[in-house]
């Protein structure tokens, strides 16, 4: 596929009446909000990415319609040449999630024109999607691959007089895959765990709070790390975690080199690793596929503890995305046991 043919415009470059409207859709008003005050900044920031390459495509193809107020340039013309320079290097899902997008925006900015074509447009490239296979790994598998990611990294460590940083670096990562196979958080909320904040010992238990503006459905999440678990995270905080350079100047759960680990480093870990030892790359959402689709299967009658534990407001969404073939606490609950339980039969 051709590379960089579709080129978005930064934020800054936008021409002044785009940037003004894009502000008025989330500002605070002193008679009325904007729209969009209430959805999530991963939401508006996604959106703003996709409006940001429409004005590039504008720039490149309809210069002429630069000049022309936000609500004139989405055209049914000007979109149809969209899609087509789109083709070039986007699959027909992204294409849809790209004019969903600038529907979205468009329809708020501009309500009182009729977006209904857009829509329905939208609608039908989604439906000539072709679904990708996506890669599934049960989450006891992910679960004994942290295990013993953190095990190899104890053995090498027992062969030296301090704990050197590719050490702290597999014991961190392995607490990671273990981590998530417990606790399927999204991969913002997970990359923004801080000791003491998110990550909280209370009695004897580790305990994760995220916080609802960590979580995209805006709902605060809650997990219960097993004890056999906790006793990694212990040794990670009191021997692991110091072993990074300026780790005592920052409370971020997992660091790389002297700082907080961004959410690209924390996927390309987790990719590395799984694809290294499992033949599979699996993504921090691959992870919540694999807890949802592991929980099905063990426990069929518990089925719809998954919806819960991924926090979806339809168990349909469950059952379509992350499925083949209460609330997070207590779903959570559930897959943890039904882990420990499997751990312990293969053992």
């Amino acid at each position: 596929m051709a590379k960089h043919v579709n080129k978005g415009l930064a934020f800054d470059s936008w021409p002044a009446d785009d940037r003004a409207m894009f502000e008025n859709l989330t500002v605070e008003g002193a008679v009325d909000d904007g729209p969009w005050l209430q959805l999530s900044a991963t939401t508006i920031r996604n959106r703003r990415y996709s409006y940001g390459h429409w004005l590039g495509f504008l720039r490149k193809a309809h210069a002429r319609l630069l000049k022309e107020p936000p609500g004139a340039r989405v055209t049914a013309e000007a979109v149809k040449d969209y899609v087509l320079a789109l083709r070039q290097n986007n699959t027909e899902t992204a294409i849809s999630i790209q004019l969903q997008r600038l529907y979205f925006t468009i329809s708020a900015a501009v309500p009182q024109n009729d977006w209904g074509w857009l829509f329905r447009l939208t609608r039908r490239v989604r439906k000539r999607a072709v679904p990708l296979s996506k890669p599934y790994v049960p989450s006891v598998d992910l679960y004994r691959l942290g295990l013993e990611l953190m095990e190899d990294a104890r053995n090498k460590s027992a062969l030296f007089t301090r704990i050197i940083r590719s050490q702290a670096e597999q014991f961190r990562d392995g607490l990671m895959i273990a981590f998530l196979a417990i606790a399927p958080m999204r991969r913002a909320g997970f990359t923004k765990l801080c000791l003491e904040e998110h990550v909280i010992k209370i009695g004897g238990m580790w305990r994760v709070f995220l916080s609802a503006d960590m979580v995209k459905t805006g709902l605060p999440e809650d997990f219960e790390i097993p004890t056999d678990l906790g006793r990694f995270v212990d040794e990670y905080v009191q021997t692991y975690r110091p072993a990074f350079p300026n780790s005592d100047a920052h409370a971020g759960m997992w660091p790389y080199g002297d700082r907080p680990m961004t959410d690209k480093m924390v996927r390309r870990y987790l990719c590395k690793h799984t694809k290294d030892r499992l033949g599979t790359a699996i993504s921090p959402h691959g992870f919540r596929r694999g807890a949802a689709s592991f929980l099905a299967a063990a426990d069929p009658k518990s089925v719809r503890a998954a919806k819960d534990l991924l926090q979806h407001h339809s168990f349909a969404v469950t059952e379509k995305h992350y499925i083949y073939g209460a609330n997070s606490r207590r779903a959570g609950q559930s897959l943890a046991e039904i882990i420990a339980q499997k751990a312990a039969e293969i053992e």
